[in-house]
């Protein structure tokens, strides 16, 4: 016999300590100012170099994308996307299901949850971001390795304008360069800064993407179209400090390298995109995910309590598992146990 449990109706509402929020804010400074400070005050390591070295005897050229530019691009294009993302998701998915949602208070004021959405995916984005800037900095300056244009910029005391001892490696030198903001730039050039940064936000994005919109939307080449362009963009940026000598081809690979990396681990293990995936309970039905049925269509599951096959098309416990084709080809779930309620209490985790 079927034992008959009778649960009370989750609470789906969280109060956010306000000293978890001043705490945020406080460790976000905490990692913007030092870096500020980092910028203007630490000297980079002054390496020494061959004479004839040709691939620091480039000429000096703009870049194609300025510092600034990369820094508008890289917050806006994700901040949008993500923005954009959340409204979606609140005005298109979630109405049928409002009472099934988290609620939010701080204090006496109620939040709504898209803000919570948005103050943590924003949060941890801005989080890596600065966590990959400090990485970045602090190998750029310990190495101090030159830019392809630093004879052009630095103009050294010995060995610029004649190389009479080409295999002396020369470290008693000075800089003639009236730039000095150019001059300290010149040391700075692995790893690159522009292909991190550029690769990080591209495949933070395209992470959360992936993972926030569980359908397809207008097409199911949509999303994949817009991950490639992100992707695409972050590739031709960083080519670009390349083609305008600003750095050698292998500090932008491992520039992009260690992009790719800090994105996925901030995305997959900070943010947790895939653990906060969120898909509605009214979004629950026999159509959705890898088990393909129309709706009133029976679907043979297994007892849990006797092991034995039965068919079923209302809410009853089920138990389904790990991923198997069937001899048509389709993917199913089997042996594991999940229930509408339980779906339910599961939903919207407090962050």
């Amino acid at each position: 016999m079927m034992e008959t449990r009778v649960s009370e109706e989750p609470d789906y509402s969280a109060t956010i300590p306000i000293s978890r929020v001043i705490c945020d804010f406080i460790i976000v400074l905490a990692m913007a100012i030092p870096l500020a400070i980092f910028h203007e005050f630490v000297k980079p390591y002054k390496r020494g170099f061959y004479c004839d070295d040709e691939t620091i005897r480039y000429p000096y050229q703009d870049s194609t994308v300025p510092t600034p530019m990369l820094v508008v691009i890289g917050l806006s294009v994700p901040i949008f996307i993500i923005i954009a993302v959340e409204v979606y998701r609140a005005l298109a998915w979630e109405r049928k299901c409002q009472d099934q949602l988290k609620t939010y208070r701080l204090r006496r004021f109620n939040v709504h949850r898209m803000a919570v959405r948005l103050y943590c995916f924003l949060g941890y984005f801005l989080l890596g971001a600065l966590f990959n800037q400090w990485i970045i900095d602090i190998t750029k300056y310990t190495i101090g390795r030159q830019r392809p244009h630093f004879m052009e910029v630095c103009k050294p005391t010995v060995g610029y304008d004649s190389c009479l001892t080409p295999d002396k490696y020369i470290t008693e030198f000075e800089c003639q360069g009236t730039q000095q903001r150019l001059v300290k730039e010149s040391m700075l050039s692995f790893y690159s800064g522009h292909s991190a940064f550029s690769f990080y936000a591209a495949w933070f994005t395209v992470l959360y993407l992936q993972a926030r919109l569980f359908r397809p939307l207008v097409s199911r080449l949509f999303l994949p179209f817009i991950q490639f362009i992100l992707l695409a963009g972050a590739t031709y940026i960083s080519l670009t400090r390349i083609s305008d000598y600003k750095h050698h081809w292998s500090d932008v690979l491992v520039g992009a390298i260690m992009g790719t990396l800090i994105g996925n681990f901030v995305a997959l293990f900070v943010a947790e995109v895939f653990k906060r995936r969120e898909i509605p309970p009214c979004e629950l039905e026999p159509s959705y995910g890898l088990i393909r049925a129309e709706k009133g269509e029976s679907i043979p599951v297994q007892l849990v309590s006797q092991q034995q096959s039965f068919s079923v098309t209302g809410p009853h416990k089920i138990r389904i598992a790990n991923e198997e084709n069937d001899d048509s080809g389709n993917q199913r779930l089997v042996h594991s146990s999940i229930s509408t309620q339980e779906a339910r209490r599961n939903y919207f985790q407090a962050y």
